[in-house]
């Protein structure tokens, strides 16, 4: 019986966006881009921590 590949739960900062990009590759086929809310209940909170903006941006 062949044992499930182990899950791989620590990443380096450059391992995380070498995934991400590939992960962005993969659902720009499939999708817009950006989704994001224009308001939610939680806006105030969002643009305190970004700098009057909803999130960090998606570049």
């Amino acid at each position: 019986m062949k044992l499930p590949a182990k899950l791989k739960t620590d990443w380096t900062w450059e391992e995380w966006q070498v995934s991400r990009a590939r992960r962005r590759a993969v659902a720009a086929k499939i999708g817009p881009p950006v989704v994001r809310r224009r308001e939610s209940s939680s806006d105030s909170k969002l643009r305190n921590a970004f700098g009057g903006e909803r999130g960090p941006r998606f570049d």
